[in-house]
């Protein structure tokens, strides 16, 4: 039998508990992108999650992506050029704490 894939921010790579504070945290990243603090907490323990379980960066980065342009919120901005801006901000502070510990 086969299943279907899930193409849902995640993919099981990470446990859904991750997931869901980086959910939460970039959703109030994008609210107000002056507090980066519960981002970069969330991040942290993604990327440490990450490196434990050998999850390469660039699917670490697919999967910080994918929750990205699947929250609302991030929908909703009117200028792309914002999504972009904040997003770059966020990719690079993935990164730093990919390789940071």
């Amino acid at each position: 039998m086969m299943m279907a894939h899930d193409s849902s921010p995640g993919d099981g790579l990470l446990d859904d508990e991750t997931i869901s504070a980086l959910r939460v945290a970039l959703m109030d990243y994008a609210a107000a992108p002056a507090d980066g603090e519960r981002l970069r907490t969330a991040l942290h323990a993604m990327a440490r999650e990450a490196r434990e379980k050998g999850i390469l960066p660039e699917k670490v980065l697919v999967l910080l992506k994918d929750v990205w342009y699947s929250q609302p919120l991030v929908r909703s901005l009117k200028e792309p050029d914002d999504q972009v801006r904040l997003l770059q901000r966020i990719v690079t502070m993935c990164i730093k704490e990919y390789y940071g510990d």
